[in-house]
């Protein structure tokens, strides 16, 4: 019984590997079509009844996927005109005190965040009570990248929130790849899921070089 079922397995490995092989070999050959049967839970059903529910079925999820892609696409040129807006702004501030009071209040609005907040190296220099926190988050965006987590200690989520932020994404402002981190820019969220690790983080790293160049031309010398 074993080697009947090992024959009959080997038979059915050939003619799946030959098929794959010779996928026109009914068009060559339709009078083979009549030697096909399927069973399902109707009975007997033609080859071509079941081709047509398999295409039907790939059409669909082809049909899905174009919509995904549609809206990812959509998804992102909303985000790359969001952040044109942001960078116009950003342009247009004439001194700290105005990229202090504005940048935030445009983030929130812009792109819909509960809370929004920065803090300058300069600042918390002038701040003991600040400066082991800021030196807590500096460690967590070690090389100069942008981090999300909905699990911060509660020491830095205080430095830059007062509010109940259950996530948030930490970016540090750089005015180039390898220069100094200037400030810390904080995007915090009452949502636990909003800035999880997973959240990619190529548009954020973008906003902390943005803001960074900003920043740097705006605070005073050291």
């Amino acid at each position: 019984m074993a080697q009947t079922e090992l024959k009959e397995g080997m038979v059915a490995q050939d003619l799946v590997a030959f098929f794959r092989e010779n996928p026109d070999i009914f068009q060559r050959h339709p009078e083979l079509l009549e030697l096909v049967t399927l069973s399902d839970n109707r009975g007997t059903a033609s080859l071509l009844e079941r081709q047509i529910a398999t295409l039907k079925e790939r059409l669909q999820r082809f049909q899905s996927q174009q919509f995904e892609l549609i809206e990812v696409a959509r998804e992102n040129e909303q985000i790359s005109d969001s952040f044109s807006e942001i960078i116009c702004q950003l342009i247009g501030f004439a001194n700290l005190s105005e990229f202090a009071s504005e940048f935030p209040t445009a983030l929130r609005k812009t792109f819909e965040i509960d809370e929004v907040a920065f803090k300058t190296r300069q600042a918390v220099q002038r701040r003991p009570d600040e400066l082991q926190a800021y030196e807590d988050t500096l460690r967590r965006v070690a090389g100069n990248k942008a981090v999300c987590d909905n699990r911060w200690p509660a020491n830095i989520l205080s430095l830059f929130f007062g509010a109940d932020i259950r996530s948030a994404a930490l970016i540090p402002m750089i005015a180039g790849d390898d220069s100094e981190v200037l400030g810390v820019l904080a995007l915090g969220s009452q949502d636990p899921e909003r800035y999880t690790h997973e959240l990619g983080t190529a548009h954020l790293n973008r906003l902390g070089l943005m803001a960074g160049i900003c920043l740097a031309r705006l605070q005073p010398s050291s």
